[in-house]
């Protein structure tokens, strides 16, 4: 039997670059792939904070720091899933360059969405953001990341991402030299801050599945991802609650 799908992901996640300044559900904020020496969801590496420069007028958005303070604990996920150093990234306490969105063409938004890093589907970077993966023995992945937008980005990365898990709902995922079909389903979780949604990925050829979950409340935007090997991961909704309810009010 192929390998679960979303070690697949596992793979993908830290390879991932979009909008020249990617990491593997949001990114530290240094010297990404590329680009100046800041980092946007999705983006792989160094610890080098932001230029204050770049920071938003008053009243100011929340700060990466300030963003990492409120991503969830170990103690609320279940035991046995211990942190991925490598997946723990913020903007620390500077902010990302103010830019425009740009959208990401059909392949590369499908195979987005196969990756912690979905959310950066959208095109749309954030002016701080603060992420961190989880995984289990067993490769099981839970990821968070909350970000904070300039104006009305929030908005359109919610329009975005809606457009591109939509546009996704049947693709090919390529592994091994095999290639694969998978489904994304996707429903909105009314309630749920201004608006939210609930995606699930599942393939007839792998075990398990992935849900993901994307919430704005404000110019914020909380995103959770659970990929399983036994179930289809709705855990990532109760996750998303959580970290909804921690967000600050819109400045």
């Amino acid at each position: 039997m192929p390998q679960p799908l979303r070690r697949t992901a596992l793979l993908a996640c830290g390879a991932t670059a979009l909008l020249g300044l990617t990491a593997c559900s949001s990114g530290t904020a240094a010297a990404p792939a590329a680009a100046a020496p800041v980092s946007t969801p999705g983006s792989a590496a160094a610890t080098t904070a932001p230029s204050p420069s770049a920071a938003p007028s008053a009243p100011a958005l929340p700060t990466g720091t300030k963003l990492n303070s409120l991503l969830l604990p170990a103690t609320a996920l279940p035991a046995g899933f211990k942190l991925d150093p490598d997946g723990a990234r913020s903007t620390g306490d500077g902010y990302n360059p103010s830019e425009a969105p740009s959208a990401v063409p059909s392949p590369q938004s499908c195979d987005l969405l196969n990756t912690s890093a979905w959310i950066t589907a959208s095109g749309v970077s954030p002016a701080a953001f603060a992420q961190n993966d989880y995984q289990d023995a067993s490769q099981n992945m839970i990821a968070q990341e909350l970000d904070a937008f300039r104006g009305d980005d929030a908005k359109a990365a919610m329009a975005a991402l809606t457009k591109a898990l939509t546009g996704c709902h049947t693709f090919t995922v390529t592994q091994n030299g095999q290639h694969y079909t998978a489904t994304i389903t996707v429903k909105p979780l009314p309630g749920l801050g201004d608006e939210a949604l609930q995606a699930t990925l599942t393939s007839p050829s792998f075990t398990g599945g992935t849900t993901m979950v994307a919430t704005r409340t404000g110019s914020f935007l909380a995103a959770t991802y659970d990929s399983s090997q036994t179930t289809t991961g709705a855990a990532a909704v109760t996750y998303a609650k959580t970290l909804a309810k921690a967000l600050p009010p819109t400045p």
